[in-house]
């Protein structure tokens, strides 16, 4: 029998930091993750190194930075002939490696000896149900006028169990259950919720009351930040294409969605603890990048604001302590945190460092966090790396190949927030010259970044040009 920890790894896509009740959102209901955060270490300021699907998973598969492996948007592919990705590491020290649900990470060679289970299944698809559905008894809202009718809200057209989610779920336990019990697994269950299509199955798509929530309701006449918050992003989902009342039912789906996750992870814990599968094993959650609900002016993500950016991140489980920490971090760091808490050694290459000194209750010293990502994937700005920091209390995003410090300060396209004195990201200071020095700073921590790591050519899938 090994002695080396078993690891679940629970996913989620397109998941808000404040979706999770633990992280002192009132409208949240989310009971099961809450207890598991509550017994491990969470991360409160956790960073997607892009905040976009396929880059950011890419990045957590290979603990390295989206520019080095030449993968910015969703429709770029690994350019390496030989990826290493972290999971054939614990393959090779006996694992039992295997993923259900979501993949979704743009390569011709696996990352998981075993990739099974569904993303949406049949009854429904990222732009219309597959199924007749009532629109009024259903609550649905369609995103109609941008470049894409996101199916924003609604409720799912059968029963919970129905659903892939808990499709996964049956399926990831089929496994364990067939499993040799003398070795450890990493188990992956990857959910495509909370992402769009929301469509929420009852009861949880009226479980949460959308007055409830409190976010603001940004329209066209807020300050945009930014030239690409007013030209791409409020132009691909903006809220003021919406209702008040539909940005409400869509936020109502949203959290209700991630009520149900809540509900179908629970059960899979439930039953994994049942058949003695989570005795020794480390629990890790986290989701590849956040999104927006109207907040700062529009839907879905690729932003570098908190709600887009910042998503929840903990573990739990043998030799993991309890605590919060407060120092900003990358979820790229978390294979090379389970490598070494399983004993496995990373292989070289790999940029995000490990935090399992965090879990052994040990200070993690602030380092900068970086993110960043091409907006080319409607042919806005396409080939130029959008990059965003995170030092101390300071976030800067900006375009920045190249880019000169000393003319960084008042450009169009460049944002700076304290976010200290402005946690809602309200006020952008970067036009101002008091803060000059401040960005000079932190594009010189970007530059830094950059010179420790190749920099690889993205390579464009054209199979995936104009999704998302």
């Amino acid at each position: 029998m090994s002695t080396r920890p078993n690891i679940l790894w629970l996913m989620t896509d397109e998941q808000r930091a404040d979706s999770l009740g633990y992280t002192g959102a009132p409208w949240a209901r989310t009971p099961h993750l809450d207890q598991l955060a509550q017994r491990g270490m969470c991360f409160a300021q956790a960073y997607t190194p892009s905040p976009v699907c396929v880059p950011a998973r890419a990045c957590l598969l290979t603990g390295r930075a989206a520019s080095s492996i030449g993968v910015l948007n969703n429709h770029h592919v690994l350019a390496l002939d030989d990826p290493q990705f972290l999971t054939w590491r614990m393959a090779a020290a006996g694992y039992q490696v295997a993923t259900f649900g979501k993949q979704h990470y743009a390569c011709r060679r696996r990352a998981f000896d075993l990739e099974g289970g569904q993303v949406l299944g049949e009854r429904v698809g990222y732009y219309e149900y597959q199924v007749s559905v009532d629109p009024r008894e259903a609550g649905v809202v369609r995103y109609d006028g941008g470049k894409s009718p996101w199916l924003l809200a609604g409720r799912y057209p059968g029963s919970a169990e129905d659903t892939p989610e808990m499709t996964n779920v049956r399926a990831a336990l089929e496994w364990l259950r067939g499993r040799d019990p003398s070795r450890p697994f990493l188990l992956r269950v990857s959910f495509n919720a909370p992402h769009t299509p929301v469509v929420t199955p009852a009861p949880f798509d009226t479980l949460i009351t959308p007055e409830a929530i409190d976010l603001p309701l940004d329209g066209p006449e807020m300050a945009y930040a930014s030239a690409t918050q007013r030209d791409y992003l409020c132009d691909y989902a903006g809220s003021h294409r919406l209702t008040p009342a539909q940005i409400r039912r869509a936020r109502q789906c949203y959290y209700g969605q991630v009520a149900f996750v809540d509900h179908a992870f629970g059960q899979l814990l439930q039953a994994m603890g049942e058949m003695g599968a989570l005795e020794n094993t480390i629990i890790a959650y986290v989701s590849d990048h956040g999104c927006h609900l109207g907040d700062h002016g529009f839907f879905q993500k690729q932003s570098f604001w908190e709600a887009s950016v910042r998503v929840p991140f903990f573990l739990a489980g043998p030799g993991i302590a309890q605590g919060v920490v407060e120092t900003p971090v990358s979820i790229g760091s978390l294979l090379p945190t389970l490598l070494e808490l399983a004993g496995v050694e990373s292989p070289t290459g790999v940029q995000y460092p490990s935090l399992a000194a965090a879990y052994r209750g040990k200070k993690l010293e602030p380092a900068p966090v970086f993110s960043e990502v091409d907006y080319g994937l409607w042919s806005y700005r396409s080939g130029e790396r959008c990059v965003m920091v995170r030092q101390g209390q300071w976030k800067l995003f900006l375009y920045h190949d190249p880019c000169d410090p000393d003319k960084c300060a008042g450009r169009e396209d460049a944002v700076l927030f304290d976010l200290e004195s402005d946690p809602d990201e309200r006020h952008n200071l970067a036009r101002h010259p008091a803060y000059a020095e401040t960005v000079r700073t932190l594009v010189e921590a970007i530059d830094a970044w950059d010179r420790k790591r190749p920099i690889v050519p993205a390579r464009i899938n054209p199979t995936h040009v104009g999704r998302r």
